[in-house]
């Protein structure tokens, strides 16, 4: 399309993640259940192909050399097209493989599936974390939804595209005030992992997931249960993954836990509408102790304590804005400064035997901006990141009032029981029952 640059500039945050993509499987994606057979596969391709145009940098290559990264625009986008599979028997076992395969740097930088079960149709949405975080890969989700029911009514349809300069730590720094600054300095989104990592034999033939959804009616109970605590889904959901952890891996008592936590940066920006596919997402770590026999309000009451302080800190906004710093150093000398913290970190082979969970809320999605022909999905979640081997990471998403909490893990008979336990003493610190099947 005119207008159109042939190249983007890549962030420190876009940078810092492909980097570290050599430890953590950046996988960021949605699972969309629809009424059978109400997508239209031809103008799904076609929607696909015009969000290239519509946020510019999905459709490029990520390109790196000595001295930078950045984002090229491909050239031959007009061939762009989608997985469709029909007669599928498990569409959930399809979807988990489509999520698991990652997007390549040569670009696009999304990928679109549809499964056409018995009852349902699934639609699959990924992006590359490279080039985007959570609340994009939800962005991008609505614009696909609004392309293609754009299409219905006008087949020729053209989006207008986002060209709008994509945000980096540098533009959430600046709008931080002097106190803020000060107290965001004193964060770090590094930490050693110092929870025992649990026993297993086997690395796992691939990435695969598993999830669990907890229905309106216990979400409801969740959300009263915090408010009449003053404390936020997040904290709860937190509290429930801190106390499900100490009880399926034992930690030592006395020992800061490091659980990591991702936060949206875009609340420091002015003009958050409108913004291009970006990653303004940083992580840090709570650092809290086990105390036993402890109870789970008195676990919410510390864990609301750390969230508070972890506000103060602006959410781990200098760490981000020091990625842009060190990225400007180079590509090269960026990726062995990043070497350097990993080990420095304990992400590395000297401390085998310790881990640490990162948990990553999402947030909601929003089913009024995923219209497809103005019918909604009836179900929904999403996928982020995973490690091979043991993997510690729940992501968490809501639609509807649906909470579901999804797990990307190393495929092994070991690796699935850990991972589906995990997820049964999660909803069972919510619940007060174990007994939750998972998916």
């Amino acid at each position: 399309m005119p207008g159109i640059p042939d190249r983007f500039v890549a962030t420190g945050a876009d940078t810092a993640i492909a980097i570290t993509r050599a430890a953590v499987k950046h996988r960021l994606g949605l699972s969309l259940s629809l009424p059978l057979a109400h997508l239209d596969a031809d103008r799904l391709a076609r929607a696909v192909r015009l969000s290239f145009d519509a946020e510019p940098v999905v459709g490029c290559a990520f390109r790196t050399d000595e001295r930078r990264a950045y984002w090229e625009r491909l050239p031959h986008l007009d061939g762009t097209t989608i997985s469709v599979h029909e007669n599928v028997a498990d569409p959930d076992e399809m979807m988990r493989s489509f999520q698991a395969v990652p997007l390549e740097d040569e670009g696009p930088q999304a990928g679109v599936a549809l499964f056409r079960a018995a009852e349902r149709d699934v639609l699959g949405v990924k992006i590359s974390h490279v080039v985007g975080d959570g609340r994009a890969a939800k962005q991008y989700a609505y614009l696909l939804a609004s392309i293609y029911s754009r299409l219905g009514v006008d087949a020729e349809f053209a989006p207008v595209p986002n060209l709008r300069t994509r945000p980096s730590g540098r533009d959430v720094w600046a709008n931080l005030t002097a106190s803020q600054r000060r107290e965001a300095r004193k964060a770090k989104s590094w930490t050693s992992p110092t929870w025992p990592a649990p026993q297993s034999t086997s690395a796992g033939k691939g990435l695969t997931y598993r999830w669990l959804t907890l229905p309106p009616e216990q979400f409801a109970l969740l959300k009263a249960y915090g408010a009449d605590r003053g404390c936020t889904v997040n904290d709860m959901m937190l509290t429930a993954v801190l106390r499900a952890c100490i009880s399926r891996l034992n930690p030592p008592v006395g020992v800061p836990l490091s659980l990591m936590y991702t936060a949206d940066l875009r609340r420091y920006l002015p003009d958050a509408v409108g913004l291009p596919v970006c990653n303004l997402s940083i992580s840090g770590s709570l650092d809290i102790e086990r105390v036993n026999d402890e109870s789970f309000e008195d676990t919410l009451r510390r864990v609301h304590q750390r969230m508070q302080r972890w506000a103060e800190m602006c959410y781990g906004a200098g760490p981000l804005a020091s990625a842009e710093r060190v990225a400007g150093l180079g590509y090269r000398i960026t990726e062995r400064l990043l070497g350097l913290a990993f080990r420095a970190g304990g992400a590395s082979d000297k401390s085998p035997q310790k881990t640490y969970p990162w948990f990553t809320n999402i947030g909601v999605i929003d089913d009024a901006k995923l219209r497809f022909d103005d019918v909604a999905p009836d179900s929904g979640f999403m996928f982020g990141p995973g490690a091979d081997g043991v993997s510690i990471v729940p992501v968490v998403s809501t639609y509807r009032d649906a909470l579901t909490v999804c797990m990307g893990y190393g495929e092994s008979d070991e690796n699935t029981q850990l991972v589906e336990g995990l997820l049964s003493s999660i909803a069972g610190e919510i619940t007060g029952t174990s007994a939750v099947e998972c998916a």
